[in-house]
């Protein structure tokens, strides 16, 4: 059975560069932050007091639940809800958004070495599971997301709260020990299946992951100068355009996740591109950024997103299962690359990628309910989804609304759509 939700009207208007912003009292009629707040707990972890996110909460009665072996909370999850609740509280001003950050970002900080790699998970007892295959120290997903939330909370505190932003910022600029080293390989290529591919991004290919941590380098970048960083930048921009098919590969325009794969999570590149081509004024960034929007997007956003393409010959298509973290880096990446252009095209598109959320999928299913502020787990198939909502899917939805909440035009296109559709519903 198909559920459709009102949406409201954006009342005001304020410029913020090429694009108009929604006013403020808007974002708090789209964006309900009560499910992740649910999701937090203060607890001690290493001595200090912090903040985590419960990793599961299981339909029908959403209790917390761990995961398993791996443990209770982790930075993955931690590290993005920084990210929701930051921009949260730029967008709105809301105090109470921004002291859940700050300690959030501590718990982030306590499972940061010295080396500048970090640990994942905490165990049930709160201590850090040092030894878990998906919570080893390393210089791995988690430390290129938790870069990223540190990035945005020194860009935040460093007016308002001079001793914790120095601590931010030294904690940030651990990120040059992991990178030198990867630098070494700079330049090195493997030739797999008649492609070469880069060998100095996080995990020897990840242009996933290296989009991830690129986005923390940005945030970084508003506001800081950083001759090193900004070369190591370079060199691990070129590792992404490297990753790029060209015009005769089955999918032009595409980056690459992995050898030989595209999926739709963490796949940010071309949000990654467009901001920091527009902070460092690289316009050929933001033309690869352009590529992969016109010639992907359309088709992702048109057949309702896909899960992963195997580039075979033919290329395997997986549509699902389908999840939040699929959604995000499109709608994220089209807002972004409206800013860097003012081109508000593509701020239509994804007010149309958001669609997703409310039932432009394929079972016609709506994915995020604005009453509890729960994002669902996943599309399994055709005809169901997976109506447990944890944290990543939570935080990944809320992320993205609070893009489309930012500006009109994207809110319109996925207004527009929702009344054409609820009012087809009703019809039948």
């Amino acid at each position: 059975m198909r559920r459709w939700c009102v949406l409201f009207i954006i009342a005001g208007l304020l410029i913020a560069g090429c694009q108009k912003r929604a006013d403020s009292s808007f974002q708090s009629q789209l964006i309900n932050l009560d499910h992740l707040d649910y999701l937090c707990e203060d607890v001690i972890v290493e001595g200090d007091s912090v903040s985590i996110v419960h990793i599961y909460a299981d339909y029908p009665d959403y209790e917390w639940l761990d995961a398993g072996d791996e443990g209770i909370a982790c930075v993955d999850d931690a590290a993005r809800a920084v990210v929701v609740y930051l921009h949260y509280y730029e967008l709105s001003g809301t105090v109470s958004a921004l002291n859940r950050a700050r300690k959030l970002l501590d718990f982030v900080m306590a499972l940061q070495c010295d080396d500048g790699e970090f640990y994942n998970f905490i165990n049930a007892d709160y201590t850090i599971n040092r030894t878990g295959k998906t919570s080893l120290k390393s210089f791995d997903f988690w430390a290129a997301r938790g870069y990223w939330a540190i990035a945005w909370g020194y860009r935040i505190f460093r007016d308002m709260d001079q001793e914790y932003a120095s601590l931010l910022k030294d904690r940030f600029l651990k990120c040059k020990l992991p990178l030198r080293s990867l630098m070494k390989r700079y330049g090195k290529y493997d030739s797999i299946n008649g492609k070469e591919y880069p060998t100095w991004l996080i995990n020897r290919y990840g242009s996933d992951a290296t989009s991830e941590l690129l986005l923390g380098m940005a945030q970084y970048f508003r506001i800081e100068k950083d001759n090193e960083l900004e070369e190591i930048t370079g060199k691990l921009v070129k590792g992404l355009l490297d990753m790029q098919l060209g015009d005769n590969d089955p999918y032009p325009g595409v980056f690459l996740s992995w050898k030989g794969v595209w999926h739709a999570y963490a796949n940010c590149q071309t949000q990654t591109l467009s901001e920091l081509a527009r902070i460092l004024d690289r316009p050929s960034w933001l033309t690869a950024a352009r590529k992969e929007a016109d010639l992907f997007y359309p088709k992702l956003i048109e057949e309702g997103f896909f899960y992963s393409i195997k580039m075979e010959e033919p290329p395997e298509i997986k549509q699902f299962s389908q999840i939040a973290y699929g959604a995000r880096p499109v709608i994220s990446g089209l807002v972004r690359l409206s800013e860097a252009t003012c081109d508000e095209a593509y701020a239509v598109q994804a007010g149309l990628a958001a669609a997703w959320f409310f039932g432009k999928n394929a079972p016609q299913l709506i994915m995020y309910d604005i009453k509890t502020g729960r994002c669902f787990d996943g599309i399994n198939d055709a005809q169901t989804i997976n109506l447990n909502s944890g944290a990543e899917s939570t935080i990944e939805a809320l992320m993205s609304l609070l893009d489309v909440a930012s500006y009109p035009k994207t809110f319109e296109e996925l207004n527009r759509w929702i009344k054409v559709n609820r009012n087809s519903n009703e019809g039948n």
